[in-house]
């Protein structure tokens, strides 16, 4: 026949698709690892960054055999004490400004199904988007670690993962809040050597599974905390921010002291973030334009205060 009235002929009446009131996320990743670090507030002070004294020992080092205090602390009947000499360093941890603006047509929000706030769904993908920026950039320190465990090209192993935290604890760090955080890489290597003939948890059974205190998480990593296991009981936390390194043949994840009330008395806190200006959401109305400026802000940066409580872990990508 001919002549039908079909969706062709009627298309101004009808649509192929109604438009539902919502908006499915993207895929991401997971942000807020930088929340690891140790805070420190310069906002409304004079300054791009935050200056932070050091101690220097004066009492010998970690591992040293004891030779730092075998004999300078000895004192001798009758004869005066001599000067000990203390001194302090400093690192210095600088604020960098990330920002994010959409410029926003008025015809965008009139002409929008109802049900969708568009500027309340701008502004929280604003947030999301910083918050992986200052993770990334968080991540960016582990391959600035002076003690690393790991082989170019070679697969991460489980004797590693062990060095990695005892390191840790050679150097002398006291921590009660201690975490791994590898390269989603990294990670498949540990599950892999997990399950492998001569590392299997077969052959760590009993006391050998006891000292690698593996734990996989209920949700083996699909939460937003991306935590997928404890080894050594401490959490084990997988991302895909982490950095490359050796012309992008290795990946570069960490073991390092938290930032918590403790960590941060002993001095063994390894990174530290700095807050100059918080996340700031501000419009602004351009009439020529019949449009509206979202721009989000905020002023950040990130570094490390103790080099010898952290140890990357650098291996194959």
């Amino acid at each position: 026949m001919a002549n039908e009235i079909n969706t062709s002929t009627f298309d101004d009446l009808t649509y192929t698709a109604a438009v539902q009131p919502v908006v499915i996320a993207a895929l991401s990743e997971q942000g807020g690892l930088w929340r690891l670090s140790r805070e420190f507030n310069i906002i409304d002070q004079p300054s791009t960054g935050a200056k932070i004294p050091t101690e220097t020992a004066w009492w010998g080092s970690p591992n040293d055999n004891g030779d730092g205090v075998d004999t300078e602390l000895d004192g001798t009947q009758g004869t005066d004490v001599s000067n000990t000499s203390a001194s302090t360093g400093s690192v210095t941890i600088s604020s960098g400004e990330y920002v994010v603006g959409m410029e926003i047509t008025d015809n965008v929000i009139e002409d929008s199904v109802r049900g969708i706030d568009v500027f309340m769904w701008l502004r929280d993908r604003h947030l999301k988007a910083m918050d992986l920026a200052w993770t990334d950039d968080f991540c960016a320190l582990f391959a600035g670690l002076s003690n690393t465990v790991g082989s170019t090209g070679v697969n991460l192993t489980i004797a590693q993962l062990i060095a990695a935290q005892q390191g840790l604890r050679v150097r002398g760090a006291e921590s009660d809040s201690t975490v791994y955080v590898l390269d989603n890489q990294q990670q498949s290597d540990v599950d892999d050597a997990l399950i492998a003939g001569s590392t299997s948890m077969a052959i760590y059974a009993m006391s050998a599974d006891r000292m690698i205190g593996y734990a996989p998480t209920a949700d083996n990593g699909m939460g937003a905390s991306r935590v997928t296991m404890r080894f050594r009981n401490l959490p084990v936390i997988a991302t895909g921010l982490t950095d490359t390194a050796n012309a992008a043949a290795d990946v570069v994840g960490a073991c390092f002291c938290a930032s918590s009330a403790a960590n941060d008395a002993a001095g063994s806190t390894t990174f530290g973030h700095v807050w100059k200006r918080l996340p700031r959401l501000e419009t602004d109305r351009i009439v020529a334009g019949r449009s509206t400026l979202m721009v989000t802000s905020s002023r950040w940066g990130c570094g490390e205060l103790q080099d010898g409580s952290g140890t990357g872990i650098v291996t194959d990508a």
